[in-house]
Parts: C-alpha cells; structure tokens; sequence
C-alpha cells in the first residue's frame, strides 16, 4: 500500500473528469452534474481522498484557524514559597522517555500526581477562558492552535503566522511584540487595557469595591491588608479599587500593602509570615488572585493560622479550586468561560483586512461567598 495520501489528481484521473470538477463535487456541488458528482464520490470513497480545507483556505489567503496564546501561567510544578517547604512538593515532571510505556500498565505514582493537582500547579484560570474559546470556534467551524505558552517575542509572532486571529492572554514580556503582531492578524488581547488590538476585560474595580464593602459591613473588619504583586493590569486595578474602597469607608478602617506575591516570579510571603508570628496580622486579608489566597491557607498554616477563625481571607477569580479548598474561599467570580467565547467571537466577526475599528468589551463580575471570611457560601 502507498505510504501517501491519495490527491485531487488521483481522483480526477480516475473519475475521467478535470480537477476543477472533483473540487467542484466537495465544494460547489451545484455546479456539477448528479452523475458527475456522484461518480467523483464514489472515486473518492474508493481512494479514500479527503479533501484538504488548509489548502481551500491557504488558497483564499486564509488558514480557518484561531490561535489562542497564553503567557506565564503554565508551571511544571508548585512554586518555591507558594506552598509549605516540602522538599518533594517542588519535583519536576516525570520525564517520559525513562518511563516503559510499552512493559504492561504504567505504574500509578500517587505522590506526583497528588502534587500536580495541586491547585497552585493548575491554572485554572487559563482553562476556563481556553474552553470557551474552543467551544466557539466548535459552533463556527473554526479549528483552534493552542501556543506553547512561551514569553519571548518569537513565540507569538510563530503562533500569528500560523492563524486568522490570535487571541492573547499576556505576560510582560509579550507587549513589545503584539504592536507588529496586530499590524499583519487581528489581536484579541485577555484581561488587560495596554496594547493594540480588541480587548475583553472584567469590572475589577466593581468587584474589589463590592468585596470590600462586604468585608466592612458585613463582619466588621477595621484593618485590611493586600497581598500581590502590581505587574499585570488587572492586579493593579484590583489594587487600586481595594484601597479606594477602604478609603471610602470608616476613617477607622485601615489598608496596607503586604507581600507583592507572584507566584511565578515572586513567590514568597514574607510580610504575612513576619506579621503572623508577630500576631499582628490585620483583620482580613484580600488577595489579588484566587490562586495567592489559596496558596496563602498553606502558609498560615505552617505557623498554625486558619481562616476564619485567626483573619478573614478572600481572593478574586472565582476557579473551582477555590470551591473545593477548605475552607472555601470568598472571591469575587468573572466569567471566565464567556470572556474566551468573546474573544473568539470577536475574531471571527473582525474580517482581518484593517478596516474593522478595535473593540472593548468589559464584563461584570459577583461576589462568591464562602467559609474563608466567615460565610458558609
């Protein structure tokens, strides 16, 4: 049997017809005669000749492809600081090549995969928007390249090289390059107001006030403290919002800026531990992220603090890690899922040759409860 795939020329030699008539048959089948086209059927059913969409599409200028690419949230393994100083918490992965793949079952390694389930390890984040991008592009016909997340500028301008639209939730260091990148694909840029191209964002400012408020009024918090780092846009609003919000309030209520925690880059938890073994912890905490506030459980933890009982805690993002922690965490919820079907849909309403104006959609966002400030949620 030929190791190749069976072509359009293969068909229409064997079908005694043109190779505009055979793609004519999958294409345009009211151009060809019933006979006719059935005859090319059949050859093809024989050959088992699929027709290529790339090449129609690569033909039209076009690939049907949307790429979605997202910057600095996929980790090997539970960051340094982010988690109680167990040694075997930090493996890496397993690597593949030294395991025997084809000796039998593979061996349930219980200890890895409890570490990578680890809520600090998924991102969870990520695979929310990534599922409705994807179950957009289902709906339209649409295939989908997901990037390897890599930070440097060549990474995007590989994955735009290869797509009608890109959509792109990003890091720092993917800025510089989504200028030129924008120029040649229409750009949908994730959570963030800096760039060019069209953009979904969330209400962090509302959600940071409403859970703020809730905090003051509803438990009767006097001190608040902040814990994560500035470096994305949708931290800084949270924070900007979280002390605009606490100033608003009681001239008895107080803020302060703790640790500037990055989970990937800045890890640790310095000020809240200092503060902990102090025992002068503020009444609440208020995180920048979900995954900060969870990866925090495990630090106060270690030095025998538990929320509610010893300080309130709460996060924003609404994942499902934090609906399964214990306690449960208290979040402000964004819609996740609609936001990755808006930037697909964006892209596919945008017909790609300049003359679409960029557009900015921003989503509301609500108020989860859970056990972490003292509501049974």
């Amino acid at each position: 049997m030929s190791s190749s795939r069976p072509t359009v020329y293969d068909v229409a030699e064997r079908a005694g017809v043109s190779i505009a008539t055979v793609s004519f048959a999958f294409r345009r089948p009211e151009k060809v005669r019933q006979e006719t086209r059935e005859t090319v059927l059949r050859v093809a059913r024989e050959l088992g000749y699929v027709p290529s969409g790339s090449a129609r599409n690569l033909a039209r200028g076009r690939t049907g492809v949307l790429g979605l690419h997202l910057f600095d949230l996929l980790l090997d393994g539970p960051p340094e600081g982010a988690m109680p100083r167990d040694p075997a918490a930090h493996a890496g992965l397993r690597e593949l090549d030294a395991m025997d793949l084809d000796g039998g079952t593979v061996a349930w390694d219980a200890a890895e995969d409890a570490r990578q389930s680890q809520p600090q390890t998924f991102p969870l984040y990520v695979d929310e928007v990534q599922r409705g991008f994807v179950l957009e592009c289902k709906r339209n016909g649409r295939a989908v390249l997901l990037s390897t997340g890599g930070t440097g500028p060549s990474e995007i301008a590989d994955t735009a090289g290869r797509v009608d639209g890109l959509a792109v939730l990003p890091g720092e260091s993917a800025m510089a390059s989504l200028a030129s990148v924008a120029a040649n694909v229409p750009v949908v840029l994730l959570s963030t107001a800096a760039g060019t191209g069209h953009r979904v964002l969330v209400d962090n400012a509302a959600g940071e006030r409403m859970l703020v408020r809730h905090l003051i009024d509803v438990h009767g918090v006097r001190s608040l403290g902040w814990v994560g780092a500035r470096a994305a846009d949708d931290y800084r609003e949270r924070m900007d919002a979280f002390f605009g919000a606490v100033a608003e309030g009681s001239p008895s209520t107080t803020a302060e800026a703790l640790d500037e925690v990055d989970l990937e880059r800045s890890p640790l938890f310095t000020k809240v531990i200092e503060r902990a073994r102090a025992g002068t912890l503020p009444d609440a905490l208020v995180c920048a992220s979900d995954q900060i506030a969870i990866a925090l459980f495990d630090v106060l933890a270690e030095q025998g603090l538990q929320a509610p009982r010893d300080v309130l805690i709460a996060g924003f993002d609404g994942i499902l890690a934090g609906r399964t922690s214990t306690p449960t965490l208290t979040t402000i919820r964004q819609p996740m899922e609609l936001m990755g079907r808006i930037a697909a849909h964006l892209l596919l309403t945008d017909p790609g040759d300049g003359t679409q104006e960029p557009r900015t959609v921003r989503l509301g966002v609500g108020l989860q409860l859970g056990g972490s400030c003292g509501c049974e949620g």
